[in-house]
């Protein structure tokens, strides 16, 4: 073993992760000017910019990649650029209308994103972008950022001589908060925008949907929100309130001229209306006293129906796995009456979109049976089966085993069954749980590596430090030294900018490595510039090889980021608008999240935050990519 690669793997460099990144000055998060280079949009060749801010990061893998600095000799890598749109000459200053009326949110201040985050684009901009959020990320980090932005107070302002808007900015507000699974949010902001509300039926309609999916449905509040709209779908949702008031209320009707008689009326209108909800209507009438049901197929149920067969804990098919919407696998999660292998399956990909937390996941776990023998043969289970049924069967031996050996098997299986979308969800929540049964002594140092990787993904940095730190003084191995850019990245840059940890780390991770390695280590030296380490030019300068870049097949060169998005997150972080640049940033990101975007386009995202002060924010996100590349 090198001598540069001891630097990395020493208990006093362990010690040195607990400090905080320096206070002081803004660090410089790019190499200097006269070495960035950015692409050429019709040459596609890399020239030098003056202004770097403005500028791509270094080149990294994924499905974009941005360039490296200008080698020495004067050359650029031949890596696949990421274009990027001109800045203007000059900053145009415009000035904006009245503010929207709908700027009302429960979080103000810190607990937002400012005092006044949407400062500086206009009202139109943020309504069109608006519904192209994510839904869909596993990436906690994303989620919590966008949650915040959604419910801050605040709004944009229109700009002069604007028409009104089809849909107003608080109703997009709700509908995009319950689209993304947090409808006690959304239900919060729709108590504080009634006028929003009231005109957007679509936004009630996504609300009232998510809180059926969640359940329970406020039934109370859903027939004050329904007052303002007519149709079949609100007389579904007045009827199931009706019957749900009746089963379970000890037959107490919300409304007069309810009861069996009502009820008939109500099921006949519904039966004649054109487009209805037949599944519904058949567990209505099994919860209004008719036969009962246990659905042989259902493929495409509506909340209402899912909402309604909880309530009468109904089992549902196995085909319903066929769903790919998250908040109707939680449903289904959630309905104690359905097969436990059903449910594991659907809880697990539900909490893999973070529709559900790390709780309701380890109680759908447990409930997954076992057959014969299997817990006894995990490891051929292990070897052939990445499901959720065999996560299930691995938590269960846990819980059963004593043996401390036994205990420290078990916990490497479930870590080897972790792909990296799961780290720092619920999924991994669940197996650092089991972790937290174990003590980081030397009979367990074979699971130190990834124990670390898990709980820095995760945010729970003592936890992971103490693991690491185990690694460090058991198993100096290549695997401990790939952590080494998550461990700064979670805990802070050793003193002096951790020099000799980053040449160690070097050392290791470039020896024998194909393009597609270094390309990933070009991507965790991104990660760290962004988080203000310092990486020297001589860094760069080994990372880069023109010749074996080259040689990447075609098919291996990924596509490009959005230009215009690129552009408008330097722009709004520049100008420390805050709001734009989160907009901006979570947009990039999209429903792959971190671990799933390139690295150079993580990056920029975290220098972009960093530099609009959302410090923590840039921190989880950054947490979350190294995490993925430390495999």
């Amino acid at each position: 073993m090198s001598g540069t690669l001891m630097g990395v793997a020493t208990p006093a460099l362990a010690q040195a992760y607990t400090q905080a990144v320096p206070s002081g000055p803004p660090i410089r998060l790019f190499p200097p000017p006269e070495r960035m280079a950015v692409p050429d949009v019709e040459s596609g060749v890399g020239r030098v910019l003056d202004d770097p801010l403005a500028s791509p990061w270094p080149s990294s893998p994924g499905p974009s990649a941005a360039p490296l600095p200008l080698l020495p000799s004067g050359r650029t890598p031949s890596f696949e650029v990421v274009p990027t749109v001109a800045p203007p000459s000059a900053i145009a200053v415009e000035t904006l209308g009245p503010l929207d009326p709908d700027g009302a949110g429960p979080l103000a201040g810190a607990a937002g994103l400012g005092g006044d985050p949407w400062r500086g684009i206009p009202r139109a901009e943020v309504l069109a972008l608006l519904p192209e959020l994510p839904t869909l990320t596993p990436s906690p980090a994303v989620k919590e950022l966008q949650r915040r932005l959604l419910l801050s107070r605040g709004s944009p302002a229109a700009a002069p001589g604007e028409p009104e808007p089809a849909r107003r900015f608080g109703a997009l507000r709700v509908e995009k908060l319950a689209a993304m699974g947090d409808p006690r949010g959304a239900a919060d902001l729709a108590a504080l925008l009634p006028e929003a509300m009231t005109a957007d039926e679509a936004a009630a309609r996504a609300l009232t949907d998510a809180e059926l999916l969640a359940g329970p449905l406020d039934c109370a509040a859903a027939t004050e929100r329904a007052k303002p709209f007519a149709g079949p779908y609100w007389q579904r949702v007045e009827l199931f309130c009706r019957l749900r008031a009746g089963r379970i209320g000890g037959g107490a009707s919300m409304e007069a001229g309810s009861g069996p008689a009502g009820d008939d009326i109500a099921f006949d209108m519904l039966r004649e209306q054109p487009g209805g909800d037949p599944d519904f209507l058949r567990v209505a009438e099994a919860m209004a006293g008719g036969p009962a049901v246990r659905p042989r197929s259902l493929k495409d149920p509506s909340p209402l129906t899912l909402a309604a067969l909880r309530t009468l804990q109904a089992g549902l098919p196995p085909d319903v796995l066929s769903l790919t919407d998250p908040a109707r696998l939680a449903a289904v999660a959630s309905n104690n009456g359905t097969d436990p292998a059903t449910r594991v399956t659907a809880a697990e990909r539900a909490a893999t979109a973070l529709f559900l937390d790390s709780r309701r996941l380890a109680e759908a776990y447990r409930a997954a049976p076992a057959k014969g023998d299997e817990l006894l043969r995990l490891k051929d289970a292990v070897a052939r089966d990445r499901t959720a049924r065999t996560r299930a069967l691995v938590q269960q031996a846990m819980l059963a085993a004593i043996a401390g050996g036994r205990r420290v098997e078990l916990a490497g299986l479930a870590l080897e069954l972790l792909d990296p979308p799961m780290l720092a969800g619920p999924v991994g929540a669940v197996v650092a749980d089991m972790l937290d049964t174990l003590s980081p002594t030397p009979d367990a140092a074979a699971l130190a590596p990834a124990a670390a990787r898990l709980c820095f993904a995760l945010g729970r940095p003592d936890k992971g430090k103490r693991w690491h730190d185990l690694a460090l003084r058991s198993r100096p191995t290549a695997e401990v030294a790939r952590l080494w850019p998550l461990a700064v990245i979670a805990l802070g840059p050793p003193p002096g900018g951790g020099a000799l940890g980053l040449a160690g780390w070097l050392d290791e991770s470039l020896r024998g490595a194909d393009p597609e390695a270094r390309a990933r280590v070009a991507g965790q030296l991104a990660l760290l510039q962004a988080m203000g380490l310092a990486i020297p030019e001589e860094a760069w300068r080994r990372i880069s090889d023109p010749e074996e870049t080259a040689s990447m097949p075609a098919g291996a060169r990924p596509p490009t980021a959005d230009p215009a998005l690129w552009q408008r997150l330097a722009e709004a972080s520049a100008d420390r608008r805050v709001g734009e640049t989160a907009l901006a940033a979570l947009l990039l990101l999209g429903n792959a999240g971190p671990a799933g975007t390139p690295p150079a386009v993580v990056a920029r995202v975290v220098g972009a935050l960093r530099a609009v002060g959302l410090d923590s924010d840039a921190r989880a996100v950054a947490r979350e990519a190294a995490a993925a590349l430390a495999g």
